[in-house]
This record gives structure tokens, C-alpha cells and sequence, in this order.
């Protein structure tokens, strides 16, 4: 339905960039082997290696959600990321409406990084959700995280509010690499609706 609008054209004159944050961010949310392989080919030192498992076990152990919330504002080794997601996404029901409340006014990477992978993981769409919270949220760089996810959880229809969000952020913070969450989340949606 909204084909046209992402045409080769548009992409060949708003090329992605091959090193932003927004581009690391996206490579994350598609890919979480490289820690499984880490893990396994025994790369990393034991001191290391002993600091993980004693993180994992406590990260696997938690049980209470608003402990989990705080882990999500800590930094975490990134080996074990993908299980604080998954040990937040047990508690979906109760954490999301705090991380949505508390994303509109962060500015504290660790956490914005680690609620864009629990968004972006999560069971429920909650596309709808944050394309209305978007005005709301204070930092650019968040929009453009948020923006990111729309790209993995948007419907069809996503791609004319994303296509406004790039422009508007583009015009706005012309030195910045803002415009990249909705430029990397037209071209999800465009492979996941045009290129099947």
C-alpha cells in the first residue's frame, strides 16, 4: 500500500550510514549469536569469565520486578544483556508501563539501550503506544531509538508517520545522526513488506 513511498530513489539519496549508533543498535536487535560463541570458544580471560556467570546467576535469580527495573539502569556486561531482556520480558506486564514512563525523560544510555532491546523483544506491539508517546519524549536520541523499534514492530502503515520522523529529525539536527533510528527502520519495513 505505501510501496511508492520508499522508493529505490528515496534510499539512494538517504544512504544509512555504516557507523552510527543507531546502525550498532540495529545489528544488536538482529543478532545475539555473537555472545553464544564467545561463551563457547572459551575467549575471554577467567577472571572475566567468573564475573559473568556470578552476573548471570543473579540476573537469573531475581524475581523481583522492581529489582529487575534497576538492573536495567545498571551497567551490565554485555555478554549477559541477553538475559536480563529475557528475565525482563518475564515481567512484561508490570515493567513496560515504568520503562515507557522513564524513557520519556532519560538521557542515561545504559538504560535507554537495554529498554530499546526490551521493546524491541517484547511479546506485545506496542507500536501504537509509542508513536503517541512520541511527542512526549524529551531526548532526540531516544525519538530516534523509538523510531528504530518502529521498524521492527510497525505495521504497514507505519511507514508515512516514520517517513515524517525522518525528515522533521533530519531538518532539526542537521550534525547529528538522529535521522538514522527512522531511516534504519523504513528500510526493516520496506524488507519486511516490499522484499519477501
Amino acid at each position: 500500500m505505501y510501496k511508492k513511498l520508499l522508493t529505490n530513489k528515496f534510499f539512494r539519496d538517504n544512504p544509512y550510514l555504516k557507523n552510527s549508533v543507531q546502525r550498532l543498535i540495529y545489528s544488536t536487535l538482529l543478532e545475539n549469536v555473537a555472545n553464544e560463541l564467545i561463551m563457547k570458544e572459551g575467549i575471554l580471560n577467567n577472571e572475566r569469565l567468573n564475573q559473568i556467570t556470578r552476573e548471570k546467576e543473579l540476573i537469573q535469580a531475581e524475581q523481583n520486578p522492581e529489582e529487575i527495573f534497576q538492573l536495567l539502569r545498571k551497567k551490565t556486561d554485555a555478554i549477559n544483556r541477553v538475559d536480563l531482556i529475557r528475565k525482563a520480558l518475564e515481567f512484561e506486564e508490570v515493567l513496560m508501563p515504568m520503562v515507557l514512563e522513564k524513557l520519556k525523560r532519560n538521557n542515561h544510555d545504559i538504560f535507554i539501550e537495554n529498554s530499546v532491546q526490551f521493546l524491541a523483544k517484547s511479546q506485545k506491539n506496542y507500536s501504537l503506544l509509542l508513536k503517541e508517546q512520541y511527542v512526549e519524549i524529551r531526548s532526540p536520541y531516544v525519538q530516534s531509538l523509538i523510531c528504530l523499534i518502529l521498524g521492527f514492530k510497525g505495521e504497514e502503515d507505519t511507514i508515512p508517520w516514520l517517513l515524517d520522523r525522518f525528515f522533521e529529525i533530519k531538518k532539526l539536527y542537521p550534525c547529528e545522526t538522529y535521522d538514522q533510528g527512522p531511516l534504519l527502520a523504513l528500510h526493516e519495513l520496506n524488507c519486511r513488506f516490499y522484499k519477501r
